[in-house]
């Protein structure tokens, strides 16, 4: 009696205990397609920590509209607790005050040690300060259709490296007939692609001290040259690039320019119809870098106790363990040097070489531009608009760069 009289004492004692506190975290992210790789890596990380309940917002269309309906929270007093931003509009956040330094977590956890490099960590760097762990990254690569490739007269396993004979090929293709176009440079609904361009012939966005603008220099006139080359001698037609993906994945477009992060879709869409490839982009001079896409975990919320959630939460996601699902269902990059091992996305890659080759680009890898002050949405605009100028015909290359230069100084903090 007296043995249960204790299992009975004790078994109320644990019923008069309190449960164990459940922490509900709002996560919020940029494009919907993504619900592919958030969804499954919150279900994984809740069944090792069912005290922490993920619930998504609705996803929005890009990083840009991400950055604005944030801000408009903000206000309310309505932002999430973790949200993926990308990393060209992450500053615009941290100006603002929304988004705190996680110097200190980084440093008390080790990160170093596991997996997270300092190249990639400088994506989420801002004037020295650490504001995220970086979650998916990309580079711009080159599919190509390598049927059409050797059609043409080339080598589908030696892609041309430099830009003249890169274009010359092109022509080729679209030379071909039979409603084939050569190539398709997508310009996207930011400045990545430009910024891309200008870059690759080792120039940058503005000087050291972001005092100017540098992108109307050497650097930038022979982008926007090599831009009109495009469609002038690389069979480039002037279509939207909803209407370029189509033809390329029907098998009438030579190459296209786009992230890595689009290899999985371009996969599911091509299946047999044509032997699809990657390759490296060419290269306009040595010291060529490239912007990285992509985007930053970063925590928004104060609360203690879901900060302490959302950091185990971030952490999780850009793990070996989370990036092994961020890859195979994008061709985004992995954050995590520790997810490139045997356990995790070696044997992958060795099965899908087309995802690869923009992991062979990390070295050039550099973060992509963010502008200071408030309008770094609106120059992007500009940058594309006056991108699309030159590809319709409507403005030469010169006067496009000259318009690009004069509107976004107006647009730029008059201290800069």
């Amino acid at each position: 009696m007296k043995t249960v009289a204790m299992i009975l004492a004790a078994g109320v004692a644990a019923a008069a205990m309190p449960a164990q506190a459940e922490t509900k975290l709002n996560v919020y992210y940029a494009w919907p397609e993504h619900e592919v790789i958030h969804k499954p890596i919150a279900d994984r990380f809740m069944a090792g920590h069912p005290e922490i309940k993920i619930s998504f917002r609705a996803a929005a269309p890009s990083y840009d509209e991400a950055v604005q309906t944030l801000i408009r929270q903000s206000m309310a007093g309505e932002l999430p607790d973790v949200h993926y931003v990308g990393f060209n509009v992450l500053r615009p956040l941290v100006t603002r005050g929304l988004v705190k330094p996680i110097d200190d977590l980084v440093a008390a956890h080790h990160l170093a040690d596991k997996g997270y490099t300092e190249q990639i960590l400088s994506l989420a760097r801002i004037e020295g300060h650490l504001y995220g762990l970086p979650f998916a990254m990309s580079t711009p690569v080159v599919y190509y259709n390598a049927d059409l490739v050797k059609q043409a007269g080339g080598d589908p396993d030696k892609v041309p490296t430099d830009w003249d004979s890169f274009v010359a090929l092109a022509g080729k293709v679209g030379a071909l007939g039979n409603g084939t176009s050569g190539m398709y440079y997508q310009l996207g609904s930011d400045d990545w692609a430009t910024q891309n361009l200008v870059r690759n012939f080792g120039g940058q966005m503005m000087n050291d001290k972001e005092s100017d603008i540098a992108f109307d220099g050497p650097a930038g006139q022979a982008a926007v040259k090599l831009f009109k080359r495009f469609h002038t001698d690389g069979a480039q037609p002037a279509i939207d690039s909803h209407a370029a993906r189509q033809l390329f994945t029907s098998g009438k477009l030579g190459f296209f320019f786009a992230s890595a992060g689009s290899v999985s879709g371009f996969e599911g869409e091509i299946g047999d119809r044509f032997k699809l490839r990657t390759a490296k982009q060419p290269l306009g001079a040595e010291d060529a870098t490239m912007p990285t896409g992509g985007m930053v975990a970063i925590i928004l919320t104060d609360d203690p106790a879901k900060r302490a959630a959302a950091w185990d939460y971030v952490k999780f996601t850009t793990s070996p363990e989370g990036q092994s699902i961020v890859v195979p269902n994008t061709g985004y990059m992995p954050t995590n040097t520790l997810a490139l091992d045997k356990d995790h996305l070696a044997g992958f890659y060795d099965k899908h070489p087309n995802w690869y080759t923009s992991v062979l680009q990390t070295p050039r890898a550099r973060p992509w531009f963010s502008w200071p002050g408030d309008n770094g949405v609106q120059i992007g605009e500009v940058l594309r608009d006056e991108m699309t100028a030159i590809a319709l015909g409507s403005k030469e290359p010169e006067a496009a760069l000259a318009d690009m230069a004069s509107e976004v100084r107006a647009l730029l903090p008059k201290t800069n």
